[in-house]
């Protein structure tokens, strides 16, 4: 790597896609800063193949702080291209799109394009536009209507933030969260709890099947190349990111309503398009369009698409070099994500959860580590040390647990 290199810098040291990103970047003769944040993991930045690392406050918590670091970073150092990560940070920086686009490139959508990710209604109303099965939703302008209305609601149903991360320039970032509904009761029970009258939520019919996503590098509304995945497992029982993931053929079932929506919304850059899939001869219904790389990132690479590099070629102008095909049946665990999926099911089914719900002797079996069954997300020999970070971090969060379960167990007089 010589110092013309291009500069990159990612975000969200914290996250599996940020280290797959400083890894396929650093391999492809960038160098690379990783943005890490003040008191959390520090998984991409000590990857050998990070050439420098800087540290933020919380971007959650303090984003304009956060936001004035980067920006401090992209004013000391000529960069190429900055790469934002979460959903937090895509947030963050899409707010402040003006201030860092005068200092480097953004990997990102322009903003009309981004809103149909961020803001949920947008999606449904761009899907309905572009033919895409979604579940039946409602919103609701009030919560008298919503309450009034809870009788008539399919059930069970789902309600959704209509931003998953919100910021609106002040205070911190907003965070939503999913919550299912299996009755009337329930519904008028949970709803008050996460009503906003500034951005309803959306009220969805829950939809059966498994889980897939189609992930493209999209030119100006042109894919220009697709890969595919199926949840076979997924960190949280109630839908989120894949512990295990399999790769899947990109078919027209998946790839064609995922091309009519980035199509409609003349998207730029990489996407996810993520579905809930009950099988031929039904529809797949489209859940969510992230507009960012994605956290099973490692099982596309591993698959032969090498989305950060694709990423950074399109954005600095080069010529894209696309694979030709990439391999079938490929599979990539967390295994941070398997043993948190694991709690999940010895904890128990979750209040409202109206799906199936898994075994604990068979999950057991199912995580077991037998050899060649999978490839891990994180772990490379050449570049141990983000798994060593990793795994000692995951030992001292379960640690405080164990002793936060223990102390609440005691009796009080033998905590006096």
């Amino acid at each position: 790597m010589s110092s013309e290199s291009p500069r990159v810098i990612v975000t969200d040291a914290h996250s599996n896609p940020a280290l797959a990103a400083v890894r396929s970047l650093g391999q492809h003769g960038f160098r690379v800063t990783v943005v890490a944040e003040d008191g959390r993991l520090n998984l991409a930045g000590v990857s050998r193949f990070a050439t420098r690392v800087i540290v933020a406050p919380r971007a959650a918590g303090e984003p304009a702080a956060y936001a004035h670091t980067v920006l401090d970073e992209l004013g000391r150092e000529r960069y190429a291209l900055l790469v934002p990560v979460t959903d937090t940070t895509v947030a963050i920086i899409s707010r402040r799109r003006d201030a860092f686009a005068a200092l480097t490139r953004v990997a990102l959508p322009d903003a009309a394009a981004l809103e149909y990710a961020l803001d949920k209604m947008a999606t449904v109303r761009l899907a309905s536009e572009a033919d895409v099965a979604v579940p039946p939703t409602r919103t609701f302008g009030s919560l008298d209507e919503a309450l009034a209305d809870a009788a008539r609601l399919p059930y069970p149903c789902v309600i959704k933030p209509r931003y998953s991360r919100r910021w609106t320039g002040d205070g911190a970032v907003r965070e939503g969260r999913v919550r299912f509904a299996g009755s009337p009761e329930a519904f008028r029970a949970l709803y008050p709890t996460l009503h906003d009258p500034s951005a309803p939520p959306l009220v969805q019919e829950f939809v059966r099947g498994s889980g897939a996503g189609v992930f493209a590098l999209v030119d100006h509304g042109r894919v220009l190349t697709a890969f595919a995945h199926r949840r076979v497992r997924e960190v949280s029982l109630t839908g989120g990111p894949a512990s295990l993931a399999e790769s899947i053929p990109a078919d027209e079932r998946l790839l064609a309503p995922a091309r009519r929506l980035l199509e409609a919304a003349r998207w730029h850059g990489v996407a996810m398009v993520e579905f809930k899939d009950p099988g031929a001869p039904h529809e797949p219904h489209l859940m969510e369009v992230n507009g960012r790389l994605w956290g099973s990132l490692p099982l596309a690479i591993a698959a032969g698409v090498d989305f950060p590099r694709l990423l950074a070629e399109l954005f600095l102008g080069e010529v894209p070099h696309l694979p030709g095909s990439y391999r079938i049946g490929v599979r990539c665990r967390h295994l941070r994500g398997d043993l948190s999926h694991l709690g999940g099911v010895l904890r128990g089914r979750r209040e409202g959860w109206p799906d199936a719900f898994p075994g604990k002797l068979s999950t057991l079996a199912a995580i077991a580590p037998w050899p060649g069954r999978w490839q891990p997300y994180n772990l490379r020999w050449s570049d141990p040390w983000p798994t060593i970070v990793e795994s000692w971090d995951f030992i001292k969060d379960e640690c405080r647990a164990a002793a936060g379960r223990f102390h609440r167990t005691q009796p009080l007089e033998a905590r006096l």
